[in-house]
């Protein structure tokens, strides 16, 4: 009887060893639950530090494993951030851009080797009847690079309103700086550009044809055209983030001007929506689907950068398509798509002015590497030391009074007694 229960025990224990085992093999690749809680531990640092205002998606084989709002959508409110906030998504937006000109280019109403000119007969023959619509999907126009022009940064030329043709006309029609399909330049112009060559060709605003024809087949029900009123449609407000961290309200900017190279508004939801667009197809046709991720000067697609992971990073050698979104003192907005191993990463932000390498964090755990813990900001904590005494001020007058009031004596008397051991 002995016998056959220490048999049993030892079966129960070589059980346990094997088990054991198959868990530590397991670990390599951690399941969806593991790397989930990995990124909820890195996402809590990052928003107990205070570095992140904004929302966070990350996804893989099609399925959410996590998500989550940080912070808040209006600090004065405190309304807080979800995975359904609206947040400007910047350049994101030519993303979506470049693919309603490729549908307009399999239905035959756009020619990637036609010049512009011959859409839009108002621009300058001498540079429009050169550059060609596929040189301005690929920034190699020859137009000059403009994404820290006064027009599309957080300065004061940017908050005036202008009509997409009518900023076209003064700001978009410059000498060219390279031959035409020789180098590469970024420039928010060409997809201004790009906006007008869809409306000239289609005879429906750049909004209707975004709605239609992607919006609504995709089920992108919380985005859009953002038409200066995202706030007052319950979108995020932007702030610019200092040292403390402290927010304060972003300055404004025109959407009008900026148009189809970066006045968009979604959600990491919606957002996801648009990645498995890519995946699974529907809305948008194998052949444009494939189009979109090659690669031409400076990795640069077709509103996508698409490279390979470098080495010594986590994933080396797999390929990586990316593009972040840029609004000035508002938003910063992150996609990262991982075709190989079917996943993405999306990050938006309306706290700006905070980059402490949370997406390569993300993608450390997304490829089962560890991710390195964020520490506190040195600025933030010499912030801190100052502002908290100071709110304590601010909260206690009478007391606080009293004891500026005893500080300042004390330094007089300090003063005073200097001076005497000098006469002395």
């Amino acid at each position: 009887m002995l016998f056959r229960m220490n048999g049993r025990l030892c079966f129960i224990f070589l059980l346990g060893i094997a088990c054991l085992s198959l868990g530590t093999v397991g670990a390599v690749d951690p399941p969806a639950f593991d790397a989930a809680k990995q990124i909820d531990k890195l996402v809590s640092r990052y928003a107990e530090y205070g570095y992140i205002n904004g929302s966070v998606l990350v996804a893989k084989h099609g399925t959410v494993i996590y998500s989550r709002g940080i912070g808040e959508a209006d600090i004065q409110s405190h309304t807080p951030n979800t995975p359904r906030t609206k947040f400007g998504i910047a350049s994101l937006t030519k993303q979506f851009a470049a693919v309603l000109v490729l549908q307009q280019v399999a239905e035959g109403k756009i020619k990637l080797d036609a010049n512009l000119s011959g859409y839009l007969p108002w621009y300058r023959k001498d540079t429009g009847t050169r550059i060609t619509i596929e040189q301005l999907l690929h920034h190699t126009a020859g137009l000059p690079p403009d994404f820290d022009l006064p027009d599309f940064s957080d300065s004061e030329a940017a908050s005036r309103h202008s009509e997409p043709q009518e900023f076209a006309e003064k700001s978009c029609q410059p000498a060219l700086v390279s031959d035409p399909g020789t180098k590469w330049n970024y420039s928010n112009c060409g997809y201004v550009l790009l906006g007008l060559v869809l409306e000239q060709a289609t005879g429906e605003s750049f909004a209707q044809l975004l709605q239609e024809r992607l919006l609504n087949p995709l089920g992108m029900k919380d985005s859009g055209m953002d038409r200066n009123d995202l706030v007052q449609h319950g979108g995020a407000t932007g702030y610019k983030r200092y040292a403390g961290p402290r927010y304060t309200l972003g300055p404004y900017i025109d959407r009008s001007h900026i148009y189809s190279a970066g006045a968009m508004y979604s959600t990491v939801e919606d957002l996801f929506r648009w990645n498995q667009a890519f995946s699974e197809g529907g809305a948008i046709p194998k052949e444009i689907r494939e189009q979109v991720f090659k690669p031409g000067l400076n990795t640069w697609a077709y509103g996508w950068f698409v490279s390979t992971i470098p080495v010594g990073t986590p994933g080396e050698g797999q390929i990586m398509a990316e593009m972040r979104g840029d609004m000035p003192g508002n938003y910063f907005s992150w996609i990262l798509r991982y075709p190989e191993q079917d996943a993405v990463i999306i990050v938006l932000r309306n706290g700006y002015g905070s980059t402490e390498r949370l997406e390569e964090n993300l993608q450390a755990i997304l490829f089962g590497a560890q991710p390195r813990m964020p520490s506190r900001n040195l600025k933030d904590l010499a912030a801190l030391a100052w502002w908290i005494p100071e709110e304590w001020f601010l909260s206690h007058k009478l007391p606080g009074s009293f004891l500026l009031g005893i500080l300042l004596a004390l330094i007089l008397m300090g003063l005073r007694r200097r001076k005497t051991a000098q006469r002395s």
